[in-house]
């Protein structure tokens, strides 16, 4: 079954995350604008790092969201459509799902459960793919896997998993 591995993750995220918030002059703010504009071929591309420069220098800490458990984690190809519920901690009415890799429309349940709904007409084949949640701040969770099984793959890991329980009832 092919895993798909999740978003790459930066790595001064950490400190970036954990820095406290600076102050930022009006004059540095122009300064930092000036040198966006010239280095940027795109104003707009410009315009939105400086929002991103902001926010990192004056934001202080962000704490990610965390996720604990996914439900249900795995499906068998061909079922029909369904939600995931993801447990975990962090989650806000901004919160996003981020399902392999792509931002889906989400519904804060609690400030710890969040949900989606799953399209099974996109999976055709088996498949190992990474959920994430992605807070406002732009601060990613850890990645919890989601496994898109055939019926076949289904049942083998059924009927390995009744063998261990009969074992271990011994």
């Amino acid at each position: 079954m092919p895993v798909v591995k999740a978003f790459y993750q930066d790595p001064f995220s950490p400190t970036l995350f954990n820095s406290p918030p600076l102050t930022v002059t009006i004059e540095q703010m122009e300064f930092i604008k000036k040198v966006l504009d010239k280095a940027c071929s795109d104003s707009r591309f410009a315009e939105k790092a400086l929002v991103a420069i902001t926010r990192i220098l004056t934001g202080g800490s962000v704490a990610p969201p965390v996720i604990t458990s996914i439900s249900p984690n795995t499906v068998v190809l061909g079922s029909p459509n369904f939600d995931v519920l993801i447990n975990g901690s962090g989650f806000t009415p901004e919160s996003v799902i981020v399902f392999n890799g792509f931002d889906e429309p989400t519904t804060l349940v609690s400030p710890t459960q969040v949900k989606t709904g799953v399209n099974m007409s996109v999976w055709a084949a088996p498949a190992v793919v990474p959920i994430m949640v992605r807070s406002a701040s732009g601060a990613l969770s850890n990645a919890m896997n989601f496994a898109f099984t055939s019926t076949a793959l289904f049942t083998a890991q059924a009927k390995s998993e009744e063998k261990i329980l009969k074992e271990e009832k011994k």
